[in-house]
Formats: structure tokens, C-alpha cells, sequence
């Protein structure tokens, strides 16, 4: 306080309330002058947490010309599987030419077949079940049920195998060149031998199956004209025959076209047709992986100081942010001290006059002057700092990684093209 300002607030208070007014405004700025000491502790702390923003150590900048002995390999790799894959699409074409078959690669999926195989069995098995509780024949539902699922996984299961194993070759080189010739004609016998001998057999089980049901009983059942004709006469053994003989139809016909190609020989060409061609698109994809890894390692290589950085950065705004919010806290006690001040000054003067019978009114701009604690907010507060930027970096290695790609797509393209474009 100047020596000025203080003979004008002597005036106004007059000489004698000059110790109390020091007095007053000393017990309302010491509550302030500790907040304010620990507000400029903070501010030094963070100070000293203050980085150094220098510019960030980076890591040579990888590019796609880094890449090219990863193309020359690719190229090279690339090419020899179009080969081969060219290769066993020939043989494929030889080998349909040869047999004279015209079908296509089989789309049926083998768990689906499975699946559908797996059905029939627990659908008959549930069927049989039931004819067989019914007669009184096992013990409960649980041994008819076991009985019956063995008799349907049998008759599934046998004729799945004669639909693979011998109904694929019933038609073997039938439009062959050359197809009566003894090959061909040797193998088309033997199935339809084995063919005949599957009838008789799976003929003789589901015979048997309705035996049991019609004699009801499973321990031994008689086969003989008498026994067939009584077997007639019993619906429940007649629709046993029937249900399981459309069982046994249609899974020979998923044994035949569900596993693998119709006709014997060609399916294994198409898996080797179908893998080669995979094998094109997995080295491809084992190519791009590589690529994708080493730029994966570039940005991690840039990424590393930065978040170094960061970290630091993220340590010294918080320090910030405790020396804005204590700066908040230091205002706002300024300002109820002011208020209060100023409220006990006036009460003061007017108790005075009133005792000395001087009455005056204190002029509120007066009092506003006299009680002002506007100097605790002089105080500068540490800026916050922005994080390091990566963006570009990270831009820059992404356009460097797309243009890799691209360029190991052109290799597969180039090399397509010189085969033909049929892989």
C-alpha cells in the first residue's frame, strides 16, 4: 500500500481505527497467503515435471522399395505355383477327356453329408424303438432304444460304404475311350458282382429286421417260406422293411455322390486341382502377412519414444491441472475474504462513528479500495503442453504399406496373365 493510498484510507476511516483496519485485513490474509504458498509449491513441482519436448528420436523410415528381395521371392513362388497349378488342371482335363466324364467338382460338403447320414440313423433308430417297445420285446425304452440304434447305424453305415466303395464303379469308363477294353470292363464286373452280393446281404437284414418284429422275438428268428408269408400279415415288420429300405436307398446315394467325386479317379485330380489353387492364394496371403508384420514392427519402432514422451506429457498436465484447480480454490477464498472484509470494515466505521457521533457512510468504491486481495491472484500459472504427433508417421507407413500390397497383387496378376489368366 502506498503512502498515498494509505492517507486516503486514514481519511476515510480516520487515525485512530488505523491499527484495527491493519488488524482486520491481517487476519483475512493469512488464510490466503498459506493457500497461495501452496499454490506456488505446486506450480514448482510441475515446473520440474516440465518436459523437454525435443524432436522425437525417429526410426529410419521404412518404405516399399525396403521390400524388394520379399518381391523377388514372391514373384518366383508365385510362378512356380501357377505351374503347378496349371499342371493339375491339365491333368485334370487329360484324365476327364480319357474316362469321358463331364460332371463337375462336387459341392456337397462332407460334414453336412455326415450330419445328414447321422440324422437318418438317429431317426430310424427312434422309429425302430418304438415298434420294438411296443412288442414288449426289450426291457425298457432305454435297451429298445440301443437296439434299435445299432440295427439303423448298421444299415447307414454298410450302405454308405457300398454307395463309395462299389456304386462308383457299377459305371466305370462306361464313355471311355477305350471302354470296353478289359481295364474298364474288369472293374464295371467286379462292382456289379459285389453289387449283387450287397443286395443279397442288406436284403437278408432287412428280412431279418421285420422277422424280429413279426416273431417278436430277437434271440433267434426262423427264416422260412411260412415265417414270410406270417411276416406279411403284421404291418409293424411290413413298414420296418419299408423304412429301413429307403434308409438304406438314400444313404447308397450319399455314399455315392456326397464323399467324393461319382466317378473313381477323377476326385482325387480335383483335390489336387482345388489344393494347388489354394496353395496360390496361401502364399499370397503368408506374403502379405510378412508385409503387414514388417510395417506393424516399423510403427512400433516409431511408437516407442513417442509414448515415452506421452507418458511424461500426460505426468506434467495432471501437476497442471492441481495448479489451475488450486488457483480456482485460492480465487474463490480471495473473494469470500473480500466480502467478509470489507462487510466487518463498514460495521466497524459505523459502530465508530455512531460512538464518537461522527455518523458518516462509507461509499462502497471506498470500501472496494480499502479491502482488495487481487495481489494473491499475481501469479502465473505453467501452460499445459500438447502430446507428441505421430499421425503422419503412421499415414506414411500405411500409404507405404498399401503400395507393398499392391504390388504383390500386380506379381500374382503378371504371373496369371502369363499362364493364361486360368488359375
Amino acid at each position: 500500500m502506498s503512502s498515498y493510498e494509505r492517507t486516503a484510507h486514514q481519511a476515510v476511516i480516520g487515525q485512530k481505527m488505523d491499527g484495527q483496519y491493519q488488524k482486520l485485513l491481517s487476519d483475512y490474509e493469512r488464510p490466503i497467503q498459506k493457500k497461495l504458498f501452496g499454490l506456488k509449491r505446486k506450480c514448482a513441482e510441475a515446473e520440474k515435471l516440465s518436459p523437454e519436448l525435443a524432436e522425437i528420436p525417429t526410426a529410419p523410415q521404412r518404405q516399399c522399395e525396403d521390400l524388394e528381395y520379399l518381391f523377388a521371392c514372391a514373384e518366383q513362388e508365385v510362378k512356380d505355383k501357377v505351374q503347378v497349378h496349371e499342371l493339375t488342371r491339365k491333368s485334370l482335363n487329360a484324365a476327364q477327356l480319357y474316362h469321358g466324364y463331364v460332371g463337375s467338382n462336387s459341392d456337397n460338403s462332407i460334414v453336412v453329408s455326415i450330419l445328414t447320414l447321422l440324422s437318418m440313423v438317429f431317426g430310424e433308430a427312434l422309429l425302430n424303438a418304438a415298434f420294438l417297445s411296443n412288442a414288449h420285446m426289450v426291457a425298457g425304452p432305454a435297451a429298445a432304444l440301443l437296439t434299435s440304434f445299432l440295427i439303423s447305424m448298421t444299415n447307414v453305415a454298410v450302405c454308405a460304404c457300398a454307395g463309395f466303395f462299389i456304386g462308383r464303379y457299377l459305371k466305370y469308363g462306361d464313355n471311355a475311350l477305350g471302354g470296353e477294353e478289359s481295364p474298364f470292363r474288369k472293374k464295371r464286373m467286379k462292382a456289379r458282382f459285389q453289387f449283387y452280393g450287397f443286395l443279397a446281404l442288406i436284403l437278408f437284414f432287412h428280412l431279418t429286421v421285420g422277422l424280429v418284429r413279426a416273431q417278436e422275438t430277437i434271440d433267434s428268428v426262423d427264416h422260412s417260406l411260412f415265417a414270410y408269408l406270417e411276416m406279411l400279415c403284421t404291418p409293424e415288420a411290413v413298414f420296418l422293411i419299408l423304412m429301413g429300405s429307403c434308409m438304406s436307398v438314400i444313404a447308397y446315394n450319399k455314399g455315392i455322390y456326397s464323399f467324393d467325386c461319382p466317378y473313381p479317379e477323377i476326385g482325387q485330380l480335383q483335390r489336387a486341382e482345388a489344393t494347388a489353387k489354394d496353395d496360390i492364394q496361401n502364399t499370397l496371403d503368408d506374403f502379405e502377412e510378412e508385409i503387414t508384420a514388417y510395417f506393424e514392427d516399423a510403427e512400433k519402432e516409431q511408437k516407442s519414444p513417442s509414448d515415452t514422451q506421452r507418458k511424461v506429457v500426460d505426468q506434467y498436465n495432471k501437476a497442471v491441472s492441481a495448479c489451475q484447480e488450486a488457483r480456482r480454490t485460492l480465487e474463490q477464498s480471495v473473494r469470500e475474504a473480500e466480502t467478509a472484509c470489507r462487510g466487518e470494515l463498514a460495521e466497524l466505521i459505523t459502530t465508530y462513528g455512531c460512538i464518537s457521533g461522527n455518523e458518516q457512510d462509507v461509499p462502497m468504491e471506498a470500501l472496494q479500495q480499502m479491502v482488495s486481495f487481487d495481489k494473491y491472484l499475481d501469479i502465473e500459472i505453467p501452460a499445459y503442453r500438447a502430446p507428441p504427433e505421430t499421425g503422419a508417421l503412421k499415414s506414411d507407413l500405411l500409404v507405404e504399406k498399401n503400395r507393398a500390397i499392391h504390388r504383390l497383387t500386380q506379381i500374382f496378376q503378371s504371373a496369371n496373365h502369363a499362364n493364361g489368366g486360368k488359375s
